[in-house]
């Protein structure tokens, strides 16, 4: 039975001080150590975006950005691979063929899935399914994933392009991880060479789903961009909780505590209502789009620019708040493995992903003129 957003907030909140103790060992190996894999395994972190038929919570995209701002908040790795896991398997439950989804969604399970949507590999059809080789970069998660979903193209320049469902047997993790944040995320490199797929693990990107309804046909970076968003908010909440924590008993050389200083207060106020403006425009905006997509069967095309520049958007205010606060909090704030300084990578480090380039502003401003 699908989980209510309230039930599945609750669930990270029962595991938050499991999930705290983890992240700096998340942060040292640079990637989930077993102990946090388990917890997100407990709390089905894979399926709250999945359809129900695959026992999945079908999140709405609102409650996206809630859920993740609730997980990233408690552990950023949790959130960040996290969302990774959970938008590459909701497309496979939707998608996948009858034979496929019964492979690997049968029992209840709870399928860890690396996705790449960059089609960075090739494939060559035969008989009975595909053969692919190449490298897909930046696979989150994919040091503990039980399966990979891989975006390729047709080898013979056919201009066919695919995904591919490849169990972790046939797929090798390659590559280092020497990052400034992000750290425990794992986001290594997935090889393949001449795997045969069969065609009961092929999705056609553009296809109708065969589960679920049609937010599941939500093109890419749209249908990631409640997941994407809620990271960043949750972990500059994070920041701001522990910012004012910090505050209340630090004083820079023999000044006044912190806390007390006009200057710090104004900050305070604003990033405040900074932050809560970032979450109700997000919450708002998916709102919207969802049911838009609900009663008309897709998102138009402004629809899709809102949602992408409402991510840059709020991306970057989180960036601006989280800098402006850093400025006042003083050298001790700067240890590795400290929550703000923590915090202060990730948040940074989560504008630099595609779903956050500021180019939304562009495709929202054509939409807008045209």
């Amino acid at each position: 039975m699908s989980r209510s957003i309230e039930e599945l907030v609750e669930a990270v909140q029962f595991h938050e001080a499991e999930l705290n103790r983890t992240a700096v060992e998340a942060d040292r190996l640079g990637c989930a150590p077993e102990s946090l894999v388990n917890i997100m395994r407990t709390i089905k972190v894979p399926m709250v975006k999945a359809p129900a038929e695959a026992g999945g919570d079908n999140l709405t995209l609102s409650e996206q950005v809630e859920f993740f701002a609730a997980l990233s908040y408690a552990n950023a790795t949790a959130g960040w691979t996290g969302f990774n896991h959970a938008g590459a398997a909701s497309i496979a439950a939707a998608k996948l063929p009858a034979k496929g989804f019964v492979e690997v969604f049968s029992d209840d399970a709870v399928p860890f899935f690396a996705g790449v949507a960059a089609p960075t590999g090739q494939y060559k059809t035969t008989d009975e399914g595909v053969v692919v080789s190449g490298k897909w970069k930046y696979a989150s998660g994919c040091t503990h994933a039980e399966w990979a979903m891989l975006t390729t193209i047709e080898i013979d320049g056919g201009g066919g392009i695919c995904s591919v469902v490849v169990p972790r047997s046939e797929f090798d993790v390659t590559g280092e991880w020497n990052v400034m944040a992000l750290k425990g995320t794992g986001s290594l490199d997935i090889e393949c060479d001449d795997v045969f797929v069969p065609f009961h693990r092929i999705i056609e990107p553009r296809s109708d789903p065969k589960r679920g309804g049609p937010e599941y046909s939500i093109p890419y970076p749209a249908y990631v961009a409640g997941e994407n968003l809620g990271f960043t908010l949750g972990v500059t909440e994070r920041f701001f909780d522990e910012a004012i924590h910090y505050a209340r008993s630090k004083s820079r050389g023999f000044g006044s505590l912190l806390a007390r200083r006009g200057a710090f207060e104004y900050e305070i106020g604003k990033a405040r209502m900074q932050i809560a403006s970032v979450r109700a425009l997000g919450i708002d905006t998916m709102a919207k789009a969802w049911n838009q997509c609900q009663s008309s069967g897709a998102i138009e095309s402004q629809g899709i620019g809102e949602m992408m520049a409402c991510v840059a958007y709020g991306s970057e205010l989180c960036a601006e708040v989280v800098s402006h606060l850093f400025h006042f909090l003083g050298a001790s704030a700067m240890f590795e493995g400290g929550v703000l300084e923590r915090c202060f990578r990730d948040v940074h480090g989560s504008v630099q992903h595609l779903v956050a380039s500021n180019e939304a502003y562009d495709r929202l401003g054509t939409d807008i003129l045209s």
